[in-house]
């Protein structure tokens, strides 16, 4: 039975409960101290609400709260606007009438990641990949691909972006992520346990070409880099194995976020369900 719940219309742009969701059009970086991430759209935003992050508030045009209510709980409080004081709130349209604001977590430290231990499994590390709609893509193809653990290097795009959420299609609500702010020597402290292996994706004329790398009873990390210069020389030289997409008709790189597909589905394919 749906939740009886209570719509708190609001009749301005201004009230200050709606202050976490301001001045959105540029964000792209949390201020120091934010706590909070807003997301949109109704799917993101359902999936958002089923997800174990914590809600403060749902913010619905009004006439859209029927779309919601059966997904909120009754501690999470529902605010509806005009859709021109909506529009006066946000400046822009990409919500189609239903946002959210959850609270930011933390990132889990790289040591709480078990790997190879009790079972075979893949993990990602995104290092410098600073467009939003990358990093929003590979959690995407993480997600489908059932990879949930994924740790983010210095100068990678924030996963909490609305615009790496709406592009991950809210599927980075559902992975685990894990701090990587000083990845060579977090990678080497994985690589000192002989079932993980740190596989760097790289165009390198040297690599393992991607068709010939085989995991055998390893777990693996996919190291990918930023969209200009990779990962650094020092993360390749330090990695267990170099892969390489072998590329014709004088195409010499790929998007990161397509690369990252492209290695993941065969690294992912050599390990039992």
């Amino acid at each position: 039975m749906p939740v009886l719940h209570e719509i708190l219309k609001l009749q301005g742009a201004t009230d200050p409960k709606l202050q976490n969701y301001q001045n959105l059009r540029w964000n792209r970086k949390p201020a120091p101290g934010v706590q909070h991430f807003i997301t949109e759209g109704r799917y993101c935003v359902q999936r958002l609400l089923q997800s174990h992050h914590r809600v403060h508030s749902v913010l619905v045009t009004d006439g859209k709260a029927t779309e919601v209510l059966d997904w909120v709980n009754e501690k999470t409080p529902v605010y509806s606007l005009p859709s021109e004081e909506m529009k006066k709130l946000v400046g822009y349209d990409f919500h189609r009438g239903v946002m959210a604001c959850g609270e930011r977590p933390a990132l889990s430290p790289s040591s709480a990641l078990d790997l190879g231990n009790s079972k075979q499994e893949l993990a990602i590390a995104i290092i410098g990949v600073t467009e939003r709609e990358n990093v929003g893509s590979i959690l995407r193809t993480a997600a489908a691909m059932g990879i949930q653990r994924i740790l983010l290097g210095p100068n990678t795009a924030d996963p909490f972006a609305r615009r790496t959420i709406r592009v991950s299609m809210g599927t980075v609500f559902r992975l685990q992520l894990y701090d990587l702010s000083s990845p060579l020597s977090q990678l080497a402290e994985f690589t000192r346990h002989d079932r993980v292996r740190t596989i760097v994706s790289t165009l390198a004329k040297n690599a393992t070409p991607l068709r010939d790398i085989r995991l055998g009873r390893y777990s693996g990390i996919l190291v990918v880099g930023s969209e200009a210069d990779g990962v650094a020389e020092e993360i390749q030289q330090a990695a267990t194995d170099r892969i390489t997409i072998p590329m014709k008709l004088g195409t010499n790189s790929l998007n990161v976020s397509v690369a990252t597909a492209i290695c993941l589905h065969e690294l992912i394919n050599q390990i039992p369900d």
